[in-house]
């Protein structure tokens, strides 16, 4: 059995012990600084805060409100800065201070902010706990000693790791675990979001699609779609934003992590291959080729910075491209006004570790007690309050519940002036703990469940790929990537040479030197698992 198995399995069962005892009248001490564990060299030194003091080696985590408060330094993600912030940072701090004897220093960030200054703070050393980090930098956060191995913390996040599962797995670099995963879907379906009301009046369903790779002319029904919307309506935008079902080709592999080298068949492949050489690839660009030239995406599609959802919103675009979920269509009249349809652009969705980990919840090695960073992460993960109050706001104030026990707006109050609300439950540790919002099916969360267990689930699940042996080879192949992507996913040039010169500048930058990497990594995971 894997090393990182054994270890979760026992640290499961001593969880399990230790808090039956607890149950049974037991006694439990607060635990802080850094926990022994085997071949750790910070595990001899304990933390100021008083690693010493009894109970720090037993499993959970109960808070000393004797000692001064720890204050946790919380990065996460948000759709937009908002006023009403600092009321949200002032409720969290005296429910924490309350139930964790902890403050918080929230740090939220737009993905644009996001991409820009993490590495930058992570380099310098900014006071920080945890943050949410991206899988295709895996291997220099590890390599950098930006990010602690949560395995010697697993004892203090017992809801988080009796939650997640074998999910869990999907967050190991070797035996190094980098990060815990968000409650959503955990594959990846490419979909079209397109406006109901001018789908019904044309006489189309959504039930009219059942699109599938497998037969390229399932895909005409698009096309027909399209056609309709444009005679309708001529000055009409069909598809904003830059992308089409090219975009999401590799949901249709396993990309392993990126997009150099990847599983065919949905991860039902163990060869890694250069998936932009197959049929399908170009079969889907050539797609977007077909409907560039009918004047169905705009001219300036590869290069717009304009996301379909916005450009629905403005009234003049039919629907765009995306990625969608159980409950995709609420969440896109939300955002952009109008009741949608979510169309699936495919019938069979995969499970991978980059469908489960392509952001994690990591462990900073900045910070000053990763002990009780990771006691208030398992308190963040199930707490209801902490979600709502990140994501919708003041309850009263920002956010009721309405008979149906979902989030709505307060009477009075709607999205043009409410002072915080992120729709962003998403990328939070347990979105599934809080509110779901009105529009959704009371029983949204249980959906997500059917639709999670319905996936199929690649024969690579659980490796990742680290990255450093061919660092600057991946670096090099990004760079050409991004050269052709976006003309090619938008049918923006020709496709048969478009494709080929990508090839030759992916093999040119060290694509082979990748696939070779990834596949000897690949091999020696599946040796591993006794496959």
């Amino acid at each position: 059995m894997n090393k990182r198995r054994i270890f979760s399995l026992l640290a499961a069962l001593l969880m399990a012990a230790s808090l039956g005892s607890c149950a049974d009248g037991g006694e439990s001490s607060s635990a802080s600084g850094e926990p022994a564990s085997a071949g750790s060299s910070e595990a001899a030194d304990a933390s100021a805060s008083g690693a010493e003091q009894a109970g720090s080696s037993e499993a959970g985590y109960t808070p000393n409100f004797d000692e001064d408060p720890y204050t946790v330094h919380f990065q996460y993600l948000v759709g937009a800065e908002q006023g009403g912030q600092e009321a949200v940072e002032a409720a969290v701090n005296e429910l924490a201070l309350k139930e964790m004897n902890m403050n918080v220093d929230l740090i939220p960030m737009t993905g644009g902010t996001w991409a820009q200054t993490l590495s930058m703070s992570l380099a310098s050393n900014e006071p920080l706990d945890l943050f949410i980090g991206g899988s295709d930098s895996f291997g220099t956060y590890i390599e950098s000693g930006y990010v602690r191995d949560w395995t010697p913390y697993l004892q203090y996040v017992p809801d988080v790791v009796e939650t997640l599962g074998d999910d869990i797995n999907a967050g190991y670099v070797g035996d190094f675990l980098i990060g815990f995963t968000q409650m959503k879907e955990r594959g990846y379906q490419p979909g079209l979001i397109c406006r109901k009301d001018i789908m019904d009046e044309l006489g189309f369903s959504p039930d009219d699609f059942n699109v599938t790779i497998s037969d390229y002319t399932s895909y005409d029904k698009f096309t027909e779609l399209f056609a309709a919307v444009k005679a309708a309506y001529p000055d009409m935008l069909v598809l904003g934003g830059p992308s089409t079902p090219a975009s999401f080709a590799v949901d249709l592999a396993d990309c392993l992590g990126n997009n150099f080298g990847m599983l065919d068949d949905f991860g039902q492949s163990t060869e890694v291959i250069n998936y932009f050489e197959t049929e399908n690839f170009k079969f889907l660009c050539e797609l977007a080729r077909e409907w560039f030239l009918a004047g169905y995406l705009s001219a300036d599609a590869a290069t717009t910075t304009d996301w379909g959802t916005i450009l629905v919103k403005a009234g003049n675009t039919f629907g765009y491209f995306t990625r969608i979920k159980p409950n995709a269509d609420v969440e896109a009249e939300s955002q952009s006004g109008y009741e949608v349809y979510a169309i699936p652009a495919s019938d069979v969705v995969v499970t991978s570790s980059f469908s489960v980990n392509a952001a994690l919840y990591m462990l900073a090695n900045a910070s000053e007690d990763p002990v009780k960073a990771a006691a208030f992460y398992n308190w963040a993960f199930q707490s209801r309050e902490f979600e709502d109050l990140i994501n919708w706001g003041i309850e009263g104030v920002d956010w009721v519940e309405n008979e149906d026990g979902l989030a709505a707006y307060p009477e009075g109050v709607d999205a043009t002036t409410v002072s915080y609300h992120q729709d962003f439950g998403y990328s939070y540790p347990n979105q599934f703990a809080g509110h779901a919002w009105e529009g959704n099916d009371p029983d949204i969360w249980e959906q997500y469940d059917a639709f999670n267990s319905s996936l199929l689930r690649s024969k690579a699940f659980g490796f990742n790929f680290d990255s450093t042996p061919v660092v600057n080879e991946l670096a090099a192949c990004t760079s050409a990537f991004d050269q052709y992507d976006n003309d090619l996913f938008t049918g923006s040039t020709d496709i048969e040479e478009g494709i080929a010169a990508m090839n030759e500048a992916l093999y040119a930058a060290g694509l082979q030197a990748i696939m070779e990497e990834k596949q000897a990594q690949l091999n020696a995971w599946l040796a591993e698992q006794g496959e």
